[in-house]
């Protein structure tokens, strides 16, 4: 078939509107010229690729099934339909689509990276990590795969193995942010603070405007107790992502701590904006509301936390304490005992949030 694609000067003039992010343009492009090379696979993969970017996931597919009718055996292709797959959610065509990749192309170590992913995705962290570290045996040096691996291992308890996967990945990608941050949450899981902190730290000093290792940094110093510091970090996030209810939370968790009650009540309210069925901020205001003797709002509090947990025994038994206060004896004392014995009950102000590792 003759003239199938493009001059090579007019392909990589969409290539490039689509590497910029002009995606709406490299789409026009791209149908423009699809009507004179209508059996360009090139262009229906920059189309299908270009249509995944914008969310527009059944046109990408439609793109991709036109360059596997003309070309049956592009690997690219069936790998791009499986990422487009795995982001509709549907992670068995995802897991087919990179399978036929592989079975076309096996040292393919990009379909291997995918669909370890997806394996990840549908809980199988055995065949995730072998397809992981298939994906390494073909290319050693790939950081994403060994930040990737990390991550699996990490879920699977193998905090050392995990912890020396993210420094491999550094150790190719020096300027890696995610792999330092992963090595944060999992060094903090291992009680190593300090090494934790030094890895979030990095990450703040490669991206500083990554919200979630300022969110962990705070939750660490809170740990340790420097509330101070932690309070300072927590604002850092909210100044970066100002939607950020968990910062709002564990800022709010901080201020109690230090009795400042009523900047704790702020951030609370604030986290409740952001994210209204957040039961344990609900919960722990109506803890704050509860010791500065505003037993009526903190009974509303603790009511819609249980609302949204009907099992919250914290809430329960703070809702016993506050009717109690209010003189309403045998409901507090029902209250009190359905939260499983309370009367020796201090109040739960909740552990930090964190935020999870990063692929």
């Amino acid at each position: 078939m003759k003239n199938q694609d493009p001059s090579q000067e007019q392909l990589q003039s969409v290539l490039n509107l689509y590497t910029h992010g002009k995606l709406q343009q490299a789409l026009s492009e791209s149908s423009q010229m699809l009507e004179r090379f209508p059996n360009s696979v090139v262009l229906h993969n920059i189309s299908g690729a270009s249509n995944a970017a914008l969310k527009r996931f059944d046109a990408a597919i439609d793109s991709y099934k036109q360059a596997l009718r003309i070309k049956p055996d592009y690997a690219e292709v069936h790998n791009n339909m499986g990422s487009v797959m795995k982001d509709k959610g549907d992670l068995e065509q995802a897991i087919e689509s990179y399978q036929q990749a592989l079975r076309i192309k096996p040292d393919y170590a990009v379909a291997h990276n995918n669909m370890a992913k997806a394996m990840k995705d549908t809980g199988d962290l055995e065949e995730a990590i072998e397809s992981y570290k298939q994906a390494l045996r073909i290319k050693p040096d790939y950081a994403e795969v060994h930040n990737n691996l990390g991550i699996a291992l990490k879920d699977k308890g193998d905090l050392n193995e995990a912890i020396d996967n993210f420094k491999q990945a550094i150790r190719i990608k020096p300027d890696y942010a995610a792999a330092y941050y992963n090595m944060g949450v999992t060094l903090k899981d291992k009680g190593d603070l300090n090494e934790a902190i030094d890895c979030y730290k990095q990450t703040i000093r490669i991206r500083p405007d990554y919200a979630d290792a300022y969110n962990n940094l705070g939750n660490i110093f809170k740990d340790k107790g420097d509330l101070n510091e932690a309070i300072d970090c927590y604002k850092q996030t909210i100044r970066i992502k100002p939607d950020y209810a968990a910062a709002y939370y564990n800022m709010g968790n901080s201020l109690s701590d230090k009795g400042n009650l009523n900047e704790a009540i702020d951030c609370y309210k604030k986290a409740i904006l952001i994210k209204p069925d957040y039961v344990n901020v609900h919960n722990n205001m109506g803890a704050a509301l509860q010791l500065l003797n505003q037993n009526e709002l903190a009974q509303a509090s603790y009511e819609k936390a249980i609302s949204l947990n009907k099992d919250f025994n914290h809430a329960i038994s703070g809702l016993g304490i506050v009717l109690l206060k209010q003189g309403k004896h045998s409901e507090g004392l029902d209250k009190l005992i359905q939260g499983e014995g309370s009367i020796l009950f201090s109040i739960k102000r909740g552990f930090s949030v964190k935020s999870g590792v990063k692929e």
